[in-house]
Parts: C-alpha cells; structure tokens; sequence
C-alpha cells in the first residue's frame, strides 16, 4: 500500500516527499547513528530511493560501518539536522529518520538492530 511522507529540517530550509511504500522501519542502537542522533537509537524507515524528492541545502557524510559497507548521513547544511541515511547494502533503498517526518506519529516501530551497542540508560 502506498504511503504520503513528507518532512524537513529543523530551519525548514530542507525538505523531502516520498509517495510509495514503507520497505520497513528500524530502531538502529550502532554507535553511527548514536553520534549522529545525539541520542541511544535512531528510528528510521527505509524506503525506495527512486520515489524520495528532496529540496534544499543537504550535506553527505560518508563513513565506513564495523560491517565494511559504506554509509551516507544527509543532513541539513544551514542547522544541521539529520534527515536521511543509505548504505551501500541497499542502492535502491534510503533510510528517513521518524523524527524529521512532519507527522512522526506515522513511524511504527520494527525491528531493533545493532543491538549490542545498545547504552544501559536506552532501554525499552
């Protein structure tokens, strides 16, 4: 079934739509996404690359995980706010993070993965 998404930034300056369906959602605990975040996980719902349209002034950070994929942060340039993450597992696909969604009600929590880097004061 498809979805409406949409969401921005923090200063608004960046935006994105996405009209398709949700692949699945994720709590992520790695340390990437903690230094990223700022926080104990990131919940994020991945979708088809293809059908996500962005506008505004985004930066990419790219890092190599534990696992040896590449991964790319997309972040707001003006505020700084992470928006949107892919690995190299997925071409197709991009992970957006629930809190930059307009409506973060939409978010269902799925799977938890890299549990082990999980921090004792992050429990569910």
């Amino acid at each position: 079934m498809s979805q409406y998404l949409s969401g921005s930034c923090l200063c608004g300056a960046c935006q994105f739509d996405y009209t398709g369906e949700i692949r699945f959602t994720i709590q992520c605990y790695c340390r990437d996404c903690q230094h990223v975040t700022g926080a104990g996980h990131a919940p994020q719902m991945m979708v088809h690359r293809d059908a996500l349209m962005t506008k505004g002034p985004t930066k990419t950070y790219r890092q190599r995980a534990d696992s040896g994929s590449m991964l790319e942060f997309i972040f707001c340039r003006d505020c700084g706010s992470p928006l949107l993450k892919a690995t190299s597992r997925m071409p197709d696909a991009i992970a957006i993070y629930a809190g930059a969604l307009d409506d973060p009600t939409l978010f269902e929590r799925g799977k938890d993965v890299f549990e082990d880097g999980r921090q004792p004061w992050d429990q569910a």
